[in-house]
């Protein structure tokens, strides 16, 4: 059964894989990590706490879907 990704207030620096794919807006933590590597960033290994993805990485990564040209809608690259 696929993990929903689940949506916090205040979001935290470091994010663990559950996090990151709530702050990308993935449908679950499985489609997320299937993004690994092509749209989302590959995640930092910290040592006795596992993976996890640094927030400015991943707001590079959507820039970059976005094209960095301003708001546009990301269903087009996606």
């Amino acid at each position: 059964m696929a993990r929903k990704a689940r949506a916090i207030e205040g979001w935290p620096r470091l994010m663990t894989a559950a996090t990151a794919a709530a702050y990308c807006d993935e449908k679950s933590v499985e489609t997320f990590r299937r993004g690994i590597g092509k749209l989302w960033p590959r995640p930092r290994r910290v040592k006795d706490r596992g993976e996890r993805w640094l927030r400015e990485e991943l707001d590079q990564a959507i820039d970059r879907l976005a094209g960095g040209s301003g708001p546009r809608d990301l269903a087009d690259v996606l």
